[in-house]
């Protein structure tokens, strides 16, 4: 199994990466992923992966489509607000 969360489910039909950026932050890191729909379109997913207490590899991933961004990231900005 790769360190690097795969998003696609099986099969060769594998979405083209666009765009890709890693962050490491305390014991956890983050995947900025823009890949490219069978449909053309692009979207994003955002992962995490860290070890749980027992070792555990943990993956969890949001994805997002043109279409919710700007509310999504809006959002974003007003919660960080309050991260002052």
């Amino acid at each position: 199994m790769s360190n690097y969360p795969n998003s696609a489910q099986g099969g060769n039909n594998v979405p083209e990466k666009v765009f890709s950026k890693m962050l490491r932050a305390g014991g956890k890191n983050f995947f900025f992923d823009v890949k490219k729909a069978s449909n053309g379109s692009n979207y994003l997913t955002i992962s995490q992966s860290y070890k749980n207490q027992n070792g555990e590899q943990v993956v969890s991933r949001v994805m997002l489509f043109k279409d919710h961004f700007q509310d999504f990231f809006a959002s974003l900005q007003e919660a960080s607000t309050f991260l002052k």
